[in-house]
Formats: structure tokens, sequence, C-alpha cells
């Protein structure tokens, strides 16, 4: 598996693309809708509850893209950056988003750190995840 990285125009650097794996979770005998729903609003965990069948992918991301991630505390300075690294995947539908991308949104959203979320930094955390299934996108 190669995978080929853009290089940013405002650094110069490499910038790798990230996505949530959906299918990580099933080999790593973990569940994507369990730890996805930890992200809902009240509202949103009312309203899938109310449904007659159990809320699936597709419908947790659908709430969280339309609706969760539009709350200001859907990502905090308070969560870890992982966690937050998750989120704005989720927000963002699960669309590939380079690494530069992703630390400005998570700089936007954790307005309280002091030093902030660089890229760098940002790639090493993503490379090394066990616990999310954020993983690189191949392009061909």
């Amino acid at each position: 598996m190669v995978t080929r990285e853009a290089e940013s125009v405002s650094t110069g650097q490499p910038t790798s693309k990230w996505v949530i794996e959906l299918g990580w979770y099933e080999v790593n005998n973990r569940s994507f809708i369990d730890l996805a729903r930890r992200s809902l609003c009240p509202k949103c965990v009312d309203k899938l509850q109310k449904k007659k069948k159990k809320a699936g992918t597709d419908d947790i991301m659908a709430a969280i893209k339309d609706c969760c991630s539009r709350n200001p505390d859907f990502i905090t300075a308070k969560l870890p950056i992982m966690e937050s690294s998750f989120r704005v995947l989720l927000a963002n539908g699960n669309q590939p988003m380079d690494t530069i991308t992703l630390s400005r949104e998570l700089n936007l959203h954790r307005g309280g750190d002091s030093f902030g979320v660089p890229p760098e930094v940002l790639d090493r955390l993503l490379s090394n995840d066990r616990w999310y299934g954020i993983k690189k996108v191949i392009e061909e």
C-alpha cells in the first residue's frame, strides 16, 4: 500500500488526507455506532431512540453532520485531540480531509489551546491511532 501525499502550497510539506475507515471497526472487533453515538446531542439521541428501527451508521452520521456538529460544545478544548479529530471528520460527513485543513478546524474549534495543533503533530497522532479508526486515504 502506497499513499500519495499532496504538496501543501502554504508550507511545501507533504500533507496526508484522513478519513474514518468504517471497515476497521469490524476487523478490530469494535463498534463505530457505539463510539459515534457519544458525539450525538441530546436532541438527536431522543430523535433516534424514537425511531422504530435501530439507528445505523448512516443515521448517526447524518444526525451529527446536520445537527450535532452545529452545537458550539461539539468540539471544545476540553476534549482530547484525537476525539476532536474524530468529531471534525464526522462533522465533515467523513469526507477525506488533509492534515492542514483538519489542523485548522481543530484550532478554530479548540480556541482554548495555547499552542494549537500543528499539522506535523496531528499527522503523527493520526498515524498512530488505535482507537478511532482514522486512516490515511489511499489514492490511486
